[in-house]
Order: C-alpha cells, then sequence, then structure tokens
C-alpha cells in the first residue's frame, strides 16, 4: 500500500518544520519531521488500527505520538492519502 501525500498536506508538514527550525534549530525540526514521517509510513499493512475522524467525513485520525499533531488520511484500497498535519489545539476544520 502507498503512501500519497497531499499539496495541503506537504504544506502542513512544512509549516511545522519551519516553526521548530526557526525556535529550536534545524536537529530539532529533523526529529520532528522523522516522527511525523516514520508514523504516518508505519500505517501500512494496519491503517484501519487508527480512529474514524468525527470532524473530517471518511477520514482517519493519526495522533502521532509525543507531539501535539494530528495527521488526517484518507483510506483507499491502494492508498493512504494524508490530507493535513494540524495542532491539536487548531480548531480543523475551521
Amino acid at each position: 500500500m502507498r503512501i500519497v501525500w497531499t499539496d495541503e498536506a506537504l504544506d502542513d508538514l512544512e509549516e511545522i518544520l519551519a516553526y521548530y527550525y526557526a525556535e529550536a534549530g534545524p536537529r530539532v525540526a529533523e526529529m520532528i519531521k522523522r516522527r511525523i514521517v516514520d508514523q504516518v509510513e508505519g500505517l501500512p499493512p494496519f491503517p484501519e488500527r487508527i480512529r474514524k475522524s468525527e470532524r473530517i467525513p471518511g477520514a482517519r485520525e493519526l495522533v502521532v505520538s509525543r507531539l501535539p499533531y494530528i495527521a488526517f488520511v484518507k483510506l483507499l484500497p491502494d492508498a493512504i492519502v494524508v490530507l493535513n498535519v494540524v495542532h491539536t489545539a487548531r480548531k480543523f476544520p475551521a
């Protein structure tokens, strides 16, 4: 099963990393990136283990462990589509 990142999800990830790069440096930004990407990439072969979203119909929510982020994903027969990555304090969708 392949993982597809939408442009919106890549923009979200870029904003998150820019924040950590500016506030804590490149090492921390890379660690944050690895944690988010690794957890998304760890979804196959059992992506249905994450909870169904009450905020976005048809999506699921991956709570990134030890970080205040949620990755919203949509499961397709042959792919996992990453829709957005948002901070848990953000009202999403607006």
